[in-house]
């Protein structure tokens, strides 16, 4: 187990805890991925035990390939648990497996000992191993905090995905770039030898397609054009036409099919000429990227970076979401969030968050600025802070008419 990882028994101590317990499918929860490094489609148990090192409890069917792919060494079938007889005797499976988790950790743990969980674990379960007498006690952020810092494995995993991304982007842009316009401003593409008009859903579908080549999927990708890319989340509807003269924003978060990071990045574009109003909006944009850029290094509040970008908008006339002010029209979401097996984590630069990042932490810098009249505009890189500054991981150029 890796240094950063070792750290789960400093957490577990300073919780007053004696156990850590685990019970999820890896291929969606997080945690169990980080501290396994095995990717298994049913839920299955990891015990850490403060001085031990962890254990994974898993069924016969993945037992072998569990011993052979998972970082953790200690791997347990439940067949030496008496799990068949426990499951057979309870009748009703599930909650034949529930007496069975609770039997194998009475075996496992001393009794009275206060077994952590995170926040995510099965309130059912939770209530079920409590009637069965033991002490087991969720915990808000309990492993979030650890994968904060990323390890130089994991951020080589990322920018691995982020070269990706840049690369099937810039293919994007070169099939925007060459559409052909027609009478009604919307971009056409040559197809069977007719000209069909390019929407959300074909350039979701070619970004897709891309990405499944390099092994890496891209779910609920944003494609937005005009006015309805002034909302930050309208992800665009497969019938959308793209629009010259308009703001398309793209934002993409490809994850690895095999290591499970990802990246983020968002761009946007113009094809043909951007109105005088976007291409304002664009260097401001661009401005206050550069300015978070500048300021950020380990030790800063991700509030003082929101608040840096709020100066840079307010001081060019625009309007932000600061002191809790609801709006319509300006910079309307936070400036950034952390990245790594999650595309949203720790930590976050928003006002509400008044902590320092961590050197090592991946976040993005997003600030974008929106007008439902004419649409928005928002650039996203990923970068790594380091202790005097950052390292920006982004490579894709920044570039407003194509």
């Amino acid at each position: 187990m890796s240094v950063l990882r070792s750290e789960i028994d400093q957490i577990l101590v300073e919780k007053d805890a004696d156990a850590l317990l685990l019970f999820a499918e890896s291929f969606k929860d997080a945690n169990m991925y980080y501290l396994t490094k095995f990717l298994a489609p049913d839920p299955f148990m990891l015990l850490k035990k403060v001085g031990s090192p962890p254990t994974i409890f898993i069924s016969p069917m993945e037992f072998q390939r569990a011993k052979e792919e998972s970082m953790v060494k200690d791997v347990r079938s439940y067949t030496d648990y008496d799990y068949f007889k426990i499951v057979k005797a309870a009748g009703e499976p599930q909650i034949g497996h529930m007496k069975f988790i609770g039997s194998m950790l009475k075996k496992e743990t001393v009794k009275k000992s206060i077994i952590a969980v995170p926040q995510s674990f099965p309130a059912l379960l939770i209530d079920f191993l409590r009637e069965e007498g033991l002490n087991v006690k969720p915990f808000l952020n309990l492993l979030e905090k650890a994968r904060e810092t990323k390890e130089p494995d994991e951020i080589k995993e990322m920018i691995a995905v982020q070269r990706v991304a840049e690369k099937v982007t810039s293919e994007i842009f070169s099939a925007i770039s060459n559409c052909d316009i027609n009478s009604s401003g919307t971009l056409t593409y040559k197809n069977d030898g007719k000209r069909k008009p390019l929407t959300a859903g074909k350039l979701k579908s070619l970004i897709g397609h891309a990405f499944i080549d390099y092994s890496v999927i891209a779910e609920d990708t944003i494609v937005a054009c005009g006015p309805r890319s002034a909302m930050p989340h309208y992800f665009g509807e497969p019938d959308d036409k793209m629009k010259a003269n308009q703001p398309i924003i793209i934002d993409i978060f490809p994850v690895s099919l095999r290591k499970r990071y990802g990246t983020d990045m968002t761009r946007t574009v113009v094809k043909g000429k951007a109105p005088k109003a976007i291409k304002k909006m664009f260097d401001t944009v661009l401005e206050a990227r550069n300015a978070c850029l500048d300021a950020l290094h380990a030790g800063v509040l991700g509030s003082d970076m929101f608040n840096l970008c709020c100066d840079v908008f307010e001081k060019t006339g625009y309007e932000t979401i600061r002191g809790g002010k609801q709006i319509q029209k300006g910079f309307t979401h936070s400036l950034g969030h952390g990245v790594g097996l999650a595309v949203h984590e720790y930590p976050g630069m928003g006002e509400l968050f008044k902590f320092p990042l961590k050197e090592h932490t991946v976040v993005t810098v997003e600030p974008g600025l929106y007008d439902p009249k004419i649409g928005g505009v928002r650039i996203e890189d990923i970068v790594e802070v380091t202790k005097k500054g950052c390292r920006n991981l982004t490579k894709m150029p920044v570039q407003l008419e194509i």
